[in-house]
């Protein structure tokens, strides 16, 4: 009895210790994550609308992180409509340097623009060129960059920098569109460029009520706190931040009623928006300098950036990594299912539009400075400026030769320290090393199509207008 008994008690034992064991096997099995799908070609035969801005700061938007006013709501909407770049960086903080190297995939040396006033060469593929060939109906209205050889365009317009005019003759052509061809419709504004003019001085008042200094939102106003070394305090930073903050509100709207107006024209349907600027602005953070052009810092290099797809693009999310607006073009070319560039210096961003929140420190981002060896280099939080020959450039027509004095080394903490006011370059050799041998792989086997190229008076005068010394 007593051994039958230890056997039921064995048996009892075993049987409990075996269950967990049981049950796990008896467990329904969890199907493993169904594969991102993949986005290549997934948009072939839609439109493309490309919406740039002109000296638009990334931590000028809310959805960046700014908190000072409400600044970017209807940018912000569209931002969030499909997946933003956190991180996206211009290859010079200039204008044409900037743009041709989104319609390029091309660094400036690449394709040639290396200053503001020369020409695309006339051989070079462009997004306008490839898509006219492919079919597409192509449309540019644009407030600055109006003479760089736009080759590609079935119809082409500048306003000479007015907003409005440009954003009322993109909705009249979508008016006229009876073709049941895509487009490809490009819109560059211009108002959040120095002297601001996009916001108006009421509004500015209503940003900062209480100011009684003499800054405003005149060129010859602004130029002189740079010509004259003026000393701005603490009231006249808030007034040139609230100026700013005026043009952006304003090309904010602007934006808004383009978008408006062509969701309302159907013009909105089965279309891949990408919305960018060209730079970004320096705001009195370096040298006392207000514009762009001589800065090699993230207040300029550092741009909004967001490619929305309804029905294909996931909405809401933001990528971290490092990108660059020379990924512009490949990208959009491996969404329309179109052959890549022969040459790029981009990558499609593909990979991130499928899984935004993919892992990995991506790849560096890199900025040049015209014809000259300045190089910047931004990986891993960290941001290297290299000025080899020691080049202090002239910033602006009939400024002082000395007012933008750029380090022959200069590391910044992009973490700790955004605005990159603390130059960490001694304590951190092994830092410039990495950072340094990454610019020098980078150009060291790229195609420069970099030379001089002579400009008409009329477009000199025109540049010497805007603030910009001429080349």
């Amino acid at each position: 009895m007593r051994d039958a008994k230890a056997l039921s008690w064995r048996r009892w034992l075993l049987t409990y210790l075996a269950l967990p064991f049981l049950l796990v096997g008896c467990k329904e099995k969890v199907p493993p994550a169904a594969p991102t799908p993949s986005l290549a070609g997934a948009a072939e035969g839609w439109n493309v609308l490309l919406v740039t801005v002109d000296t638009l700061r990334a931590d000028r938007l809310n959805s960046y992180g700014y908190d000072d006013h409400v600044t970017s709501p209807n940018i912000d909407n569209l931002l969030s409509s499909g997946i933003r770049f956190a991180n996206a960086n211009s290859p010079r903080a200039l204008t044409w340097p900037s743009l041709a190297t989104t319609l390029t995939g091309l660094y400036p040396s690449g394709h040639g623009v290396i200053q503001n006033g020369y020409n695309l060469p006339d051989d070079l593929p462009t997004l306008p060129k490839i898509l006219d060939d492919k079919g597409y109906e192509t449309a540019a209205y644009l407030s600055n960059m109006c003479q760089a050889n736009h080759q590609g365009w079935d119809t082409f317009r500048c306003s000479q920098g007015r907003d409005g005019r440009s954003v009322q003759w993109a909705l009249e052509w979508m008016d006229e569109q009876k073709e049941k061809r895509p487009y490809f419709l490009w819109v560059h504004l211009f108002g959040a460029h120095g002297p601001y003019y996009n916001g108006g001085e009421h509004l500015v008042s209503e940003l900062d009520p209480d100011y009684q200094g003499d800054l405003v939102a005149k060129k010859w106003r602004l130029n002189a706190v740079m010509k004259n070394s003026e000393k701005l305090d603490q009231d006249d930073i808030r007034r040139l931040d609230a100026i700013y903050d005026a043009a952006v509100i304003g090309t904010d709207r602007l934006v808004a009623r383009l978008l408006d107006g062509l969701k309302d024209r159907g013009g909105l349907e089965k279309t891949l928006v990408v919305f960018l600027a060209d730079h970004g602005e320096d705001l009195y953070q370096h040298h006392g300098y207000i514009y762009h052009a001589c800065s090699v810092y993230q207040s300029t290099l550092h741009v909004p950036l967001g490619i929305s797809a309804p029905g294909l693009i996931s909405p809401g999310s933001a990528v971290t990594q490092a990108v660059e607006l020379s990924d512009v073009a490949p990208t959009l070319l491996d969404l329309l299912a179109i052959e890549p560039l022969q040459e790029s210096h981009g990558v499609s961003l593909r990979p991130y539009l499928e899984r935004p929140t993919r892992g990995g420190d991506g790849k560096p981002a890199f900025s040049e400075y015209g014809d000259s060896r300045i190089r910047t280099a931004q990986f891993d939080g960290w941001k290297l400026v290299v000025n080899p020959d020691s080049i202090v450039p002239v910033c602006f027509a009939d400024g002082p030769h000395n007012h933008y004095p750029i380090g022959t080394v200069e590391l910044y903490d992009l973490e700790s320290d955004p605005l990159e006011q603390v130059d960490l370059a001694e304590q951190h050799p092994g830092r410039v090393a990495e950072l340094k041998g990454q610019i020098r792989q980078r150009f060291s086997n790229l195609e420069n199509r970099a030379g001089d190229q002579d400009l008409s008076d009329e477009l000199k005068e025109e540049l010497r207008s805007l603030g910009y010394v001429a080349n």
